[in-house]
């Protein structure tokens, strides 16, 4: 991965978006650990407001998504009108809330269920139902390296589920569930854009990196391996991109980003 704000790849970024930054690209990105820092909370945080001032600004010159495991309503909660695009539950909210199958709802509750009575006792476990999937938080205690081997062992005897790790937490979706790489394909098609940028940190952001160029620039945000060509540092850096994407297309001149000093 290369750091896309380092001074020598900045050329990159300009390419992407086009000469005078007037092609039709989409910006989208994940919520959690991107547009907000990962807190041990599974409820999550609340954008900074100076990312949710810049992200204003960006929405504002550019067709921009945000793409969430959490459910649309969650997700709008977090960021209410700052972007015209909510997408939730890895793509299967494309855009607004959508009423869940009977059949899936079945299915999601007897998946809680199972791993209820397989989990009993287990400490720091927490059950996110976004009703359609199920988020399973397990990072709640000092001792979640036993408890994640417990999820998983639990997960696993589980029929028809697709399982996503993700940074203590396991994703149990329906099999034939979209993923954010079907999310971003489909609101390239909507949005009639020739391209995506799509940020993320986690691993259900792998299936919109995988889509790949020329339809995705993919930007990974902090460490670890991933199939991005391009990362952020840092959460903190979010703040620089955005300001960039801003500089880009309204032709201002940007000014130094809070954090790290580049």
């Amino acid at each position: 991965m290369k750091d896309l704000l380092h001074p020598r790849h900045r050329a990159a970024l300009d390419r992407f978006l086009g000469e005078g930054a007037r092609r039709p690209v989409l910006l989208a990105f994940d919520y959690d650990g991107v547009l907000a820092p990962i807190v041990k909370d599974p409820a999550g945080a609340r954008m900074r407001p100076s990312t949710r001032t810049l992200l204003a600004r960006v929405a504002g010159l550019y067709p921009v998504a945000v793409v969430s495991g959490r459910a649309w309503r969650d997700t709008h909660r977090f960021v209410g009108d700052v972007v015209p695009t909510v997408v939730g539950n890895h793509g299967f909210e494309l855009g607004h809330p959508v009423p869940v199958p009977a059949r899936v709802l079945r299915t999601v509750r007897g998946w809680r269920r199972q791993l209820e009575a397989a989990l009993e006792g287990v400490p720091g476990v927490h059950f996110e139902d976004k009703r359609s999937t199920l988020a399973i938080h397990y990072g709640l205690t000092r001792s979640w390296r036993r408890s994640e081997h417990a999820v998983y062992e639990a997960a696993n005897q589980l029929a028809g589920t697709r399982l996503i790790p993700g940074k203590k937490v396991l994703n149990v979706l329906p099999h034939d569930f979209p993923s954010k790489g079907d999310a971003v394909r489909a609101l390239l098609a909507r949005l009639g854009c020739d391209a995506a940028l799509y940020a993320g940190d986690d691993v259900t952001d792998e299936d919109a990196f995988a889509v790949g160029e020329p339809l995705v620039f993919g930007v990974h945000v902090g460490s670890g391996r991933t199939l991005a060509p391009w990362c952020l540092r840092a959460q903190e850096d979010v703040d620089a991109l955005l300001e960039r994407l801003v500089e880009a297309r309204a032709g201002a001149r940007p000014r130094r980003a809070a954090g790290r000093a580049r």
